[in-house]
Formats: C-alpha cells, sequence, structure tokens
C-alpha cells in the first residue's frame, strides 16, 4: 500500500537554498536569544582566545549543518535515487572548506588548550589541559586527544569525495561501485565530525579556555 505523503518525503532532496535558510534561520534564532539573555562578553568569555574560541565554534556548527545535508544526498547518490547532484557537488565541497576553516580555528584554540600555568596559579583557572591532568587525566588522555585526531580525518575524507563528484560528474550514477566510492566518503567525514562535535562541545563544559 502506498503512502503518498511518505512517497513525496521519500523523494524530496534538500538543495542549496534549503541549506542557505536553514544556517542563516539558524543564526538568526541564536542571535536573537543570545541578544535578550545574556550580553555578548558572556556567550565568548572573558579571555584572550574569546573570539578565536567562539569563531571555532561557529564555524563547527555550520560545517555540521552543511555536512548533514551533503550526507543525506550522499545517502541518496549510494542507492542510485538522487536528483540534486550538483548540490552535492557544491555541499562537498562547502563541507571541505569549512573543514579547513574549522580544523584551523581548532588548531589555533589549541595552543590555549596546552598552555601551563605558572608556579603557583590553580590550573583549573583558564588552564584545561593542565587541570585534565590534574584531576581527570582521562579526559585529556582520551577525549580531549582522540577528539582532536579524529576531527582531522573530516578533510581527507571530504577532500576524496569533492574530488571524485567534481571529476566524474552524474557519470558516477549509473555504477554503483562508483556511487559508493563518491557517497561513503562523505558519510564517513559527517561520523567524525558529529564525534569530534560531541567531544569538544562536552570538554568545553568541562573547561574552557
Amino acid at each position: 500500500m502506498e503512502i503518498p505523503l511518505w512517497n513525496r518525503l521519500r523523494t524530496m532532496e534538500p538543495s542549496l537554498l534549503v541549506l542557505l535558510v536553514i544556517v542563516v534561520g539558524a543564526v538568526g534564532v541564536i542571535g536573537l536569544v543570545i541578544a535578550i539573555t545574556a550580553p555578548v562578553g558572556i556567550l565568548v568569555g572573558d579571555t584572550q582566545w574569546k573570539l578565536i574560541s567562539a569563531f571555532h565554534g561557529m564555524s563547527a556548527t555550520v560545517f555540521l549543518i552543511g555536512a548533514t545535508i551533503a550526507v543525506y544526498l550522499a545517502w541518496r547518490l549510494y542507492i542510485g535515487e538522487i536528483k540534486a547532484f550538483t548540490d552535492l557537488k557544491w555541499l562537498s565541497a562547502f563541507s571541505t572548506a569549512m573543514s579547513v576553516v574549522t580544523i584551523s580555528f581548532g588548531n589555533w584554540i589549541y595552543v590555549a588548550y596546552r598552555a601551563a600555568p605558572p608556579a603557583g596559579v590553580n590550573p583549573c583557572t583558564g588552564y584545561p589541559r593542565s587541570c585534565f591532568l590534574a584531576t581527570l587525566p582521562q579526559v585529556h588522555q582520551v577525549f580531549f586527544e582522540f577528539k582532536e585526531f579524529i576531527a582531522l580525518f573530516t578533510l581527507p575524507m571530504f577532500l576524496v569525495a569533492t574530488f571524485i563528484l567534481w571529476k566524474y560528474g552524474d557519470s558516477l550514477i549509473p555504477n554503483r561501485e562508483a556511487r559508493a566510492a563518491a557517497s561513503v566518503p562523505v558519510l564517513l567525514g559527517w561520523f567524525f565530525l558529529l564525534v569530534a562535535y560531541v567531544l569538544g562541545a562536552a570538554i568545553t563544559k568541562l573547561a574552557g579556555v
């Protein structure tokens, strides 16, 4: 028995317009809530790293939004039912660029994370790595190091997918193995990003810079 609504949802595909609306809408809603509930200083903190940290978080969020739409289109490519193939090409390129931006800001803020406190200073007052090593060493040794390195895998995954999609174009669609070669890296890149995003948010709550 066919269900008209389900069939319609099954054939719908997001587009670059959807991405634009989601990003602008999400930023607008978040900005409105922040403006109403808290001064900007509380949002970004009061350290010398506040802007770098804020840009890292914002770029990771935009990256996650774009990659999530890309992974859905990649799944439709994998099963051979994609219609918005051009959008997938642009979204994979967008995700690759956002991976570079996010990793760059992440490596920059990593300098602050590894900073050692002066003698006699409490390590839990703005020195996350020293604080974790003194109180919760497993957070640093497992969570942060794992998060930091797994995030780097997003770049080669999306770069490979972008190269394949742009080089071979829609000639990939009739070939199942070719579709898998282009779509699986997008899925892996999205998975690595999601893990890094969740762990990064959790670590920031435990000790920020």
